[in-house]
């Protein structure tokens, strides 16, 4: 009996080492081995990855359906179904719900009816949790971007306090903007040694443009004189933005308040000094203009702007 398991023992020895000669004398049987063994790894890690994403998959559009919770833990809280931008307006179409384990977070909301309208204060990522601090029923919480109309742009004017009809003027205004330009802008018109009248202009540059804010103030305050403000923030279309530019850098600006339902757009008019004199007064003699080379004589072509709409006239000297 000990022969025989003497037998058996010396024959599985020699099969093990006969099998560990093999595999030394043969790498591809070695690299196949690990090949087989790497593959068996693989299909593993897969498997758990599969079978974990399985169990976390959510309903769609940003809603989870809660199930596994027990259903006297579970709450529902309202997450956002797409990304939200600052400054955009809460659709229904932007919310979600989802149930967790509550109990529910601080400042969040339960119904999406409590979100719809308000406008977002910060960026909003898909399926992040809505919290009340990220929204506000005043668009201008979001700043001053979200008050620019689309297509415009928000322009800052340098102002007196003047020039804001007494401080009186408030976010949510719509003006009119004068330029008055020095006549040291146009040169001097006389010859060699003569010195001709203040050559000094006014025009109206833009006409029905929408205050955004006087000063750091982005929204309207019943009541309220900005009397330390020394700037005003206009929505301008993009063409207009040069000819602001440039009347703020050589010219004084002046802004005047409409009524909130007049938007009509008044003729353009450049005016000098000669056209503030009475009535009937002496007028020096002024040499008459040659006609350009189209035949018609020369005159000031001004661009009226009236919110994100323009128009060109064309004014005698």
């Amino acid at each position: 009996m000990r022969a025989a398991w003497g037998a058996a023992g010396r024959c599985e020895g020699e099969g093990k080492m006969n099998l560990v000669q093999r595999m030394q004398r043969s790498p591809l049987l070695l690299l196949g081995l690990g090949i087989a063994l790497i593959i068996a790894a693989l299909a593993l890690i897969w498997s758990n990855i599969s079978s974990r994403d399985a169990t976390s998959a959510r309903a769609p559009a940003g809603v989870d359906d809660g199930r596994g919770l027990a259903a006297e833990n579970a709450v529902t809280v309202l997450v956002a179904a797409r990304d939200v931008v600052r400054g955009q307006r809460i659709s229904e179409a932007d919310l979600g719900l989802r149930r967790m384990e509550g109990p529910a977070p601080s400042g969040s909301f339960a119904d999406a009816q409590s979100a719809i309208g308000r406008v977002a204060t910060d960026d909003i990522r898909s399926s992040q949790i809505i919290f009340q601090q990220a929204l506000s029923s005043e668009p201008a919480a979001a700043g001053i971007a979200a008050l620019v109309p689309e297509g415009q742009r928000a322009f800052a004017i340098r102002i007196a306090e003047e020039d804001i009809v007494g401080g009186f003027l408030q976010a949510g205004d719509r003006v009119d903007v004068f330029a008055t330009f020095p006549g040291a802008v146009y040169g001097q018109q006389g010859g060699l040694g003569q010195r001709e009248g203040d050559q000094s202009k006014s025009a109206l540059l833009l006409q029905d443009m929408q205050v955004l804010a006087v000063g750091p103030a982005l929204s309207h305050q019943a009541g309220q004189v900005n009397a330390g403000a020394r700037t005003v923030t206009v929505a301008a279309p993009p063409n207009a933005l040069a000819r602001l530019a440039l009347a703020g850098r050589l010219g004084h600006i002046t802004l005047a308040i409409r009524n909130p339902g007049d938007r009509e757009v008044a003729p353009g008019e450049l005016v000098a000094l000669d056209d503030l004199r009475p009535a009937g007064a002496a007028v020096a003699p002024v040499e008459a203009k040659s006609e350009g080379e189209s035949g018609r004589p020369g005159g000031h072509r001004i661009t009226i702007y009236s919110g994100a709409n323009q128009s060109v006239v064309e004014t005698p000297r």
